[in-house]
C-alpha cells in the first residue's frame, strides 16, 4: 500500500522540525520558533510538489531531511547575507563519550560546545546534527547531503575529533 502524504507529515514533522530548529539555533535576529516553523512549512511545500515522482522503494525520511538541509542552508544564506556558514546547533553534549570526563558543569560545556560546533564546516555542523540529534544512521545520512557513505562517516568524525581537541585546550 503506497504512502499517503498526509502520513508522511504525521510521522515526520516533529522530527523535521526539532533539526529545523537547530539547524537555525545561532541566528539571534529573529524569532527561531517562528524560522523553524517556516522552515518545516517551505520543506513540506517543496515535498507535497514532488511526492508523485517518488519511487516506491524511496526512503521518505531522508528524502524530508535532504529537502529541510537544502532549505536551512538556503534561509541561513539569506539571514547571514549570503555567508554559506552555518549557524550554531544546540549543545553536542551528548555526541562526546568524552564529555562527562570533563571537570566542568554541564552549562558551561554546553556553552563551549555551541562556541566550538559554530566553528565547524556546515557539512560537518548538519552530519554531527543528522547523526546525534536526529538519529539518522550514516547510509541516509550520506543520503540526505547527497555524499557518499564513507564522506558521511568522516564528516562525523572529523567533527567529533575536532570539538574532542578543542575541550581538550
Amino acid at each position: 500500500m503506497a504512502l499517503r502524504f498526509e502520513e508522511l507529515i504525521e510521522r515526520h514533522h516533529d522530527e523535521i522540525f526539532a533539526y529545523a530548529w537547530r539547524l537555525l539555533a545561532g541566528d539571534r535576529s529573529s524569532d527561531r520558533k517562528t524560522d523553524a516553523e517556516d522552515l518545516v512549512q517551505e520543506v513540506y511545500l517543496r515535498a507535497y510538489r514532488n511526492f508523485s515522482r517518488l519511487r516506491a522503494n524511496t526512503n521518505h525520511r531522508a528524502w524530508l531531511y535532504k529537502i529541510a538541509t537544502h532549505c536551512a542552508y538556503s534561509r541561513l544564506r539569506q539571514i547571514q547575507g549570503g555567508r554559506r556558514k552555518l549557524a550554531a546547533l544546540a549543545s553536542v553534549a551528548a555526541a562526546l563519550g568524552s564529555a562527562s570526563d570533563i571537570a566542568a558543569s554541564q552549562g558551561q560545556i554546553d556553552r563551549r560546545l555551541r562556541l566550538l560546533v559554530n566553528q565547524l564546516p556546515a557539512k560537518q555542523k548538519a552530519c554531527v546534527t543528522l547523526r546525534y540529534f536526529q538519529d539518522l544512521d550514516y547510509p541516509e545520512i550520506a543520503q540526505v547531503l547527497g555524499c557518499s557513505l564513507e564522506s558521511a562517516r568522516a564528516n562525523v568524525y572529523q567533527a567529533i575529533r575536532r570539538l574532542r581537541l578543542a575541550l581538550e585546550k
